[in-house]
């Protein structure tokens, strides 16, 4: 591959999968194949998903802060041991609140996606079931569902609007999203399906450890 094209390596905080040797195995696989290695934990969307689930304010910011501050540290360490061992690849963790958030091309990303999902019934119904997909079995049973995935919904479109402008932000000729199962709308709206728009400076590899 180019020494332009990139790659996003998206941890959500809380998800348990990444331990720090699912994060080593990961890094080790995808350095062989991109140079440019973006690391995002993000504290701000995981906001949505814990405050979805029922927490009070100060809990869902202290438990997303948390819960990526635990992952950021766990990331930082296997690169420092992969640059150790002399991989010298562009390793780049991404702080979402100062690097992100302010961004002119997240931010124009994350209106048209904020847009395709007002005004577009098959991704917003696609939005809503992926996210029903992530929380129904951690919500309680006091919380109102379809409420919960208005506010969690927030998470995925937030994420989508970063790797759609990821490339801009990263100057990679191509950027791709790895994950360790499949995003079915990731990859539907990259192929065009929701608004005819090919996005080929995008895309997803699937990554098992």
């Amino acid at each position: 591959m180019s020494k332009v094209d990139g790659v996003v390596v998206w941890m959500s905080a809380g998800n348990s999968y990444f331990k720090e040797e699912v994060i080593m195995k990961t890094l080790e696989l995808v350095s062989k194949k991109f140079s440019k290695i973006v690391i995002m934990a993000p504290d701000e969307p995981a906001e949505h998903t814990f405050k979805a689930l029922g927490l009070y304010e100060n809990n869902f910011k202290r438990k997303a802060r948390l819960n990526a501050n635990l992952l950021q540290n766990r990331a930082k360490r296997v690169v420092e041991k992969l640059v150790k061992n002399r991989i010298n690849n562009d390793f780049k963790i991404v702080e979402w609140i100062d690097e992100i958030i302010p961004n002119k091309d997240y931010q124009t990303q994350l209106k048209l996606v904020n847009d395709l999902y007002e005004h577009n019934p098959l991704f917003r119904k696609d939005a809503r079931d992926t996210t029903k997909a992530v929380i129904i079995n951690k919500i309680s049973k006091d919380v109102n569902i379809e409420k919960a995935i208005d506010e969690a919904v927030n998470y995925l479109l937030e994420e989508l609007a970063f790797v759609i402008a990821s490339p801009k932000i990263y100057g990679t000729v191509k950027m791709t999203y790895v994950y360790h199962h499949n995003w079915l709308i990731y990859e539907n709206l990259i192929s065009g399906k929701y608004d005819s728009q090919k996005r080929p400076e995008l895309a997803f590899m699937l990554i098992e450890v």
